[in-house]
């Protein structure tokens, strides 16, 4: 079946390793896509708000953030599911018998981190959320929370999933973001969810739709796709789980892929029409 979505990771995998995107390719890739009737999706474990102000200039541009809990379009209202409040202060208690992890629970527009976080994590923070915000207790902030964002030492990302999954069940799933961060997601809630429901509003079909992912955040996403194609920084047992992976590691990999090996045959397919 011709290809009619295409929903891409955006760090790791459409940003470069500095986490910068080449516009003018992408201006032109887009432009392309949407002749050819082709939506682009972009699913991220960031901010839709925050994505949105990036990607102002595409107002027809789908996006995904916190990794399946907001979906929107650059000019259009946030729709996204919370944490019950009550949930919040239970994960915050189970989080509490682990004094090495810090931890940054994540609302629309900002990102709540205790007031002794040290400035080296704040900064990374600050890098990659849209305002960051201080207090002094996590638990007395009254804010809507989409997921939260926690920190460890390196060593201890395998064993702190182990441990928290089991003891956060019902509660939220920890998924790997990077070694030494994990996301703390809704059950039930992930990307490739939000893609497919966002698929079925569109009237598109897993079989017209493609995907790019990096990461564990992405796996479901790669499984919903018709064709799920991992980066080749994908960790090994994410790639032996894709369809495909990308022969290249060039910065504007994704672009280049869409580029090569599927515009092509949309402008093929548009000839013989």
């Amino acid at each position: 079946m011709p290809v009619k979505l295409i929903a891409t990771d955006l760090d790791g995998t459409l940003l470069d390793s500095h986490g910068n995107l080449d516009q003018a390719r992408f201006k032109k890739v887009y432009t392309a896509l949407r002749q050819a009737g082709v939506q682009l999706v972009i699913a991220s474990g960031r901010q839709a708000i925050e994505m949105a102000e990036q990607f102002q200039a595409y107002p027809d541009l789908w996006l995904v953030g916190s990794n399946g809990a907001e979906t929107m379009q650059p000019r259009t209202s946030l729709i996204a599911s919370t944490f019950a409040p009550e949930k919040v202060r239970q994960i915050l208690t189970v989080l509490a018998a682990y004094p090495e992890v810090r931890i940054a629970m994540c609302g629309f527009e900002n990102v709540f981190v205790s007031q002794a976080t040290n400035p080296r994590l704040l900064a990374r923070l600050q890098n990659y959320y849209y305002d960051v915000a201080k207090v002094h207790h996590l638990a007395a902030v009254n804010a809507a929370i989409v997921k939260f964002n926690i920190f460890c030492p390196p060593a201890l990302t395998a064993q702190l999933q182990y441990e928290l999954t089991p003891k956060l069940a019902g509660l939220a799933q920890p998924i790997v973001g990077e070694i030494g961060s994990l996301d703390l997601i809704q059950p039930g809630l992930d990307k490739g969810k939000a893609v497919r429901a966002l698929s079925r509003r569109l009237g598109i079909t897993a079989d017209q739709t493609i995907a790019f992912g990096a990461g564990e955040n992405d796996l479901t996403l790669l499984q919903h796709a018709h064709t799920g194609i991992a980066v080749p920084a994908a960790p090994a047992w994410i790639q032996a789980q894709a369809d495909a992976i990308m022969d290249t590691t060039q910065a504007t990999s994704v672009l280049a892929y869409i580029e090569r090996r599927i515009l092509p045959h949309l402008k093929k397919s548009l000839g013989s029409v």
